[in-house]
């Protein structure tokens, strides 16, 4: 049964769970007796299907990745060695194998089960871009829908982690002993790995990033208090972004590079989850950063709009004016950087769409007043937007240099 791709791009699930019945879980709770997956990679090679990477859903990852079956064993959680991104699916093996080979890799860690009415002769897929960041594990990908549960004990053996996942497509529903949580696109969870829960999923897609416990030691307890929570708020929002933007920034980095990455995902991590004045201090410039980030983003896509202001970009982002302010000072600040979108818009149009009239191109641009525009531009390139467009048909000169481009937030 096909899906469509799922990576940070939405989609619409098509196999989604019958709804079932979970009894709360007390001091008792114990999910039943776990059946024991026997043998290891062997067990299932002799099931690979030939040829089948051309089957690979997440296609935007097709080509760009090394592409392997997904293990019948998970990495091991004490691993800090940095791993370039590669890709693990199910989609390699036969498909009355692929809900066992899912079941046995995720066995260390929960049972897992199919909804009711489907059997293993259904196939399940579940596929993932992973990457090790020298500590912490990111994964980006989908599965279909199951249900799961740990319990302390028994196979399952404490592992020193935390959890969090950002949910880009379907529903979870997770409930541990004094918590109950639904998760919907968008929203940012928290679990201990060392706590009991249970659920379900539907097809489901988004980002896990897997926490060793001795990497936070010092805001363990802050992430003890945020497990099995949905993370809210204007930090958590900005977290949100920044783990949004990790999909494609990971592709082509060194080993090195991915280890700076991780300690900066985990600055940022320290930060957002129970913060305090100290964590925020120490993990200011990472913060400012994803700011300006976000922010410069949001003014390119509404510089068109006369009404922009840096007010209205604060509003937005719902962040504070001072700290907007003070991320765009080394840019010279958020009035000028709006400004010199339009501006340099307006250049882009002039020198390439001659069909235009220029009072026409200054409204697009998020002027009001033709006037303005004409003194704005001349101020900031030295000749009228006249001028621009005749030098651009007599000489066919080329645009000029847009100094939007590499600008980094003031420390």
């Amino acid at each position: 049964m096909a899906h469509a791709p799922v990576g940070l791009a939405p989609a619409i699930p098509d196999r989604p769970a019958p709804a079932l019945s979970l009894p709360r879980i007390g001091s008792s709770f114990d999910p039943g007796a776990l059946s024991e997956v026997p043998g290891g990679d062997s067990q299932f090679l002799q099931f690979v299907q030939p040829g089948w990477q051309d089957r690979v859903q997440l296609g935007h990852y097709r080509d760009v990745l090394g592409w392997e079956p997904l293990p019948p064993a998970p990495r091991e959680f004490g691993d800090r060695r940095p791993s370039v991104p590669s890709g693990i699916s199910t989609l390699a093996y036969a498909p009355e194998q692929q809900f066992e080979v899912w079941r046995s890799h995720k066995g260390p860690v929960m049972d897992v089960g199919l909804p009711p009415g489907v059997t293993p002769a259904d196939g399940f897929v579940a596929e993932f871009m992973t990457c090790g960041l020298g500590g912490l594990h990111v994964a980006f990908g989908h599965a279909d829908a199951h249900s799961f549960s740990h319990a302390l004990g028994g196979r399952c053996a404490p592992i020193g982690c935390w959890r969090l996942m950002l949910l880009t497509v379907g529903e979870i529903w997770i409930e541990s002993p004094d918590r109950q949580a639904h998760i919907r696109p968008g929203d940012l969870f928290l679990l201990s790995l060392d706590e009991p829960f249970r659920g379900r999923a539907t097809h489901h897609g988004g980002l896990s990033l897997t926490l060793p416990r001795d990497l936070f030691a010092a805001a363990a307890a802050n992430f003890d208090g945020a497990a099995g929570d949905i993370l809210t708020g204007p930090l958590a929002g900005l977290l949100v972004d920044y783990l949004r933007s990790l999909e494609a920034r990971l592709i082509g980095m060194s080993p090195e590079d991915l280890v700076l990455v991780g300690r900066a995902t985990a600055e940022m991590l320290t930060a957002c989850v129970g913060p305090s004045r100290y964590r925020q201090e120490q993990a200011r410039s990472t913060i400012a950063s994803i700011l300006f980030d976000r922010a410069r983003s949001h003014i390119q896509a509404h510089f068109g709009d006369p009404e922009l202001t840096p007010e209205r970009v604060a509003q937005d982002l719902r962040v504070s004016r001072s700290n907007l302010y003070r991320v765009f000072e080394q840019a010279g600040g958020v009035s000028r950087y709006i400004q010199q979108c339009r501006l340099f818009a307006a250049h882009a149009a002039l020198t390439h769409e001659s069909g235009r009239r220029i009072q026409d191109i200054a409204y697009s641009c998020g002027f009001k007043l033709a006037s303005d525009f004409t003194r704005a531009f001349r101020r900031e390139f030295g000749f009228s937007p006249r001028e621009a467009r005749d030098a651009w048909r007599n000489q066919g000169e080329p645009a000029a240099e847009d100094p939007r481009f590499g600008l980094a937030p003031a420390e």
